[in-house]
């Protein structure tokens, strides 16, 4: 009981009087004291129904960040219920997502004689809250990681002296060391891959394969190889992190190679490490296992006389070289420019309509990508990744620059043998805007490949390869579908990543294969590649995609009850996260403050539906995990606000 007046700067009186037809508690206190006679004439209650509509609207920020200007408020200023707008929020100020009263960023009363105007006017504000249209913030560059679990989290692998500086969450579900929590469903036989051997000579127990890099999906390819009876010799390349070497899928266990060795000084000796390692045994074949080993195991399958891509283009890695490929075929390509000095991409940097893509020249899938909305920006990010050591190990060559390409984004995933390439998966990003990001990822799901889309996209894809000159193994292509058609982003030299998560998944979809056993057969078993479809069928024999999880709320973790419910569905195949009690959780703007990703796969759509609704449930009543509760998030009455300004700015 508050033995005054209400709050709030008495901003509400206006609509009070609007609703009793003529007082407020601001008249009757006058009477009360005063007035005994205008007293005595107020009604004890305010009339029913009222004479007019209007309520009191706290404003929400989905966003954050420095404030550059505020549209919002001017629009809402011109609504037809507008009467009064409070808050301390200008050019300059920081915004904060609104998680109680004290991070609520406004107030504004409305009023008006039509119910329909206001419940009008009031879903156009939560809307333009929903969109983050009430401020246009100072921009920032963005991370455009992919999703994509074979890859470290960046600061963990490259800056070892800086650990103890990293943000308190970052893209927790990849592979960020012991942290790493991985749940694989153990009761659904459906997704047991086949227990047969097979053989593509007299003995292959006789036989080497050479697999440089192997980690992530690399290991899902040894373990394949190692089944059909073949030995694996792992070959590390030179500069490879350490921590890589130890990322192995959950659904590979312990690897067991029948030799580990090392990258010579040179490609001769290097040759001569290898058939001292087969021992007896011939090899034949030699591939890349990971992003790092693509060059490596160009070269050396090409000097082993084995299938190989050959080394006519010096290094397929370079994304500025993939461009300029196939552009001299023909095919779309992105406007670009590249250097290792600032002046070498500073005219384009200063002509190209903004925002624009800086990436490293080499890395795997997309680290240190970023979107730079200014020339400050890019420039600052140049700096960064010329300092910056990437990933798989050695310095950052050049810098790429690049159009921003708007449209859908795709992933291609083939198989070659000879150069007759075989479609394997086809996938399309879900990205949605989000807590002020515009780009969040929510899952990854296969396409048709009879849809439009995949007429268009398998085409360009085989074009893009026959350019590059790739007539062997997998490759993992990302194109974007623009209004002009499709536009390569980058092609990945090696299977597609994730540690291979999505296998059985692709099984159940194909009815038996997926890009790791259509790999082992391209270099293998040459009667089984060929038997092997030309694309997916259609549609597809079961239902289901990649669910990567987004967080609402901010807190440390003491419970994680949605995902021992996730692991409860009909549909579930696989759980990937590194959140635990003790964790802290941001909300997800990016795939740094991701916070899991789910396999899910049903052979009845409906179920699969009902199950992807129910996490999207819980994420938005983060019912995914219990918070630590924190004092410092004070309960206010809204009638008690206090903005961060001690003068508020008041609109009438």
């Amino acid at each position: 009981m508050n033995c005054r007046a209400h709050g709030g700067d008495g901003n509400w009186r206006s609509l009070c009087r609007a609703l009793t037809g003529g007082y407020s508690q601001v008249d009757s206190t006058v009477d009360a004291y005063l007035d005994p006679d205008s007293f005595a004439k107020t009604p004890s209650l305010p009339p029913s129904p009222f004479k007019a509509f209007g309520q009191e609207v706290i404003l929400v920020s989905f966003g954050s960040g420095k404030v550059k200007s505020t549209p919002g408020f001017d629009v809402i200023r011109q609504l037809p219920s507008f009467v009064c707008f409070e808050t301390s929020i200008k050019p300059g100020s920081k915004v904060d997502y609104t998680v109680d009263l004290v991070t609520c960023i406004g107030s504004v009363i409305l009023m008006h004689k039509d119910e329909a105007v206001i419940q009008r006017d009031v879903d156009f504000i939560r809307y333009m809250e929903t969109i983050n249209g009430l401020f246009i913030f100072e921009t920032k560059a963005e991370n455009l990681q992919r999703p994509s679990g074979d890859l470290l989290v960046f600061d963990l692998c490259t800056q070892p002296n800086e650990k103890q500086n990293r943000p308190r969450h970052h893209r927790v579900f990849s592979s960020d060391g012991p942290s790493l929590i991985r749940h694989m469903s153990n009761d659904r036989p459906e997704l047991r891959g086949p227990l047969m051997k097979r053989m593509t000579t007299v003995d292959s127990s006789k036989e080497c394969v050479i697999l440089v890099d192997p980690y992530s999906t690399g290991c899902c390819i040894a373990q394949e190889m190692i089944k059909r009876g073949f030995s694996v010799v792992a070959l590390w390349t030179k500069n490879f992190a350490p921590e890589m070497k130890t990322h192995v899928p959950l659904s590979c266990g312990e690897m067991k190679y029948f030799k580990e060795i090392e990258e010579a000084k040179t490609l001769v000796e290097t040759v001569q490490i290898v058939y001292k390692a087969a021992e007896q045994k011939r090899v034949v074949a030699c591939l890349a296992g990971g992003e790092a080993g693509v060059d490596l195991a160009d070269a050396l399958s090409e000097r082993l006389g084995v299938r190989s891509n050959g080394t006519s283009i010096p290094n397929r890695r370079d994304k500025k070289l993939q461009q300029e490929l196939i552009r001299k075929y023909g095919l779309r390509s992105v406007r670009q420019a590249a250097g290792s000095t600032f002046p070498e991409v500073e005219h384009f940097l200063k002509n190209e309509r903004y925002p624009v893509v800086l990436k490293p020249v080499e890395s795997a899938g997309s680290d240190g990508v970023k979107l730079c909305h200014s020339f400050e920006e890019a420039k600052t990010h140049f700096n960064v990744l010329m300092k910056s050591q990437m990933v798989n190990g050695g310095d950052c060559p050049s810098v790429l620059c690049q159009e921003f390409l708007r449209g859908k984004e795709y992933v291609v995933d083939h198989v070659s043998r000879d150069g007759v390439h075989k479609t394997v998966m086809l996938w399309v990003y879900d990205k949605r805007p989000c807590h002020g990001s515009a780009f969040v990822y929510f899952g990854c799901i296969p396409v048709d490949s009879e849809s439009a889309e995949a007429k268009i996209l398998i085409p360009y894809v085989r074009g893009v390869l026959d350019a590059m000159e790739i007539t062997e193994g997998p490759t993992h292509c990302e194109v974007m579908m623009t209004p002009e058609g499709p536009c390569l982003v980058e092609m990945n030299c090696r299977a597609h990543g994730g540690d291979g998560n999505w296998r059985s998944l692709c099984r159940a979809l194909t009815g038996g294969y997926s890009q790791v056993e259509a790999t082992v057969d391209s270099f293998l078993d040459k009667q089984e590649f060929a038997r092997m479809p030309e694309k997916p069928p259609s549609p597809f024999k079961a239902y289901g995609q990649e669910v990567i999880l987004v967080s609402y709320g901010r807190g440390e973790v003491i419970a994680t009850p949605g995902f021992e419910e996730i692991k409860t569905f009909q549909s579930f195949v696989y759980l990937e996260t590194g959140v635990k009690p003790g964790s802290m959780v941001d909300y997800t703007v990016d795939l740094f403050t991701g916070i899991g990703s789910v396999i899910l796969m049903h052979h009845d759509e409906q179920v699969l539906q009902q199950e992807i609704d129910r996490i999207r449930e819980m994420e938005k009543e983060n019912k995914l995990f219990v918070f630590k509760n924190n004092p410092a998030l004070l309960m206010k009455s809204p009638s008690n606000i206090k903005f961060d300004s001690p003068q508020p700015t008041t609109l009438y």
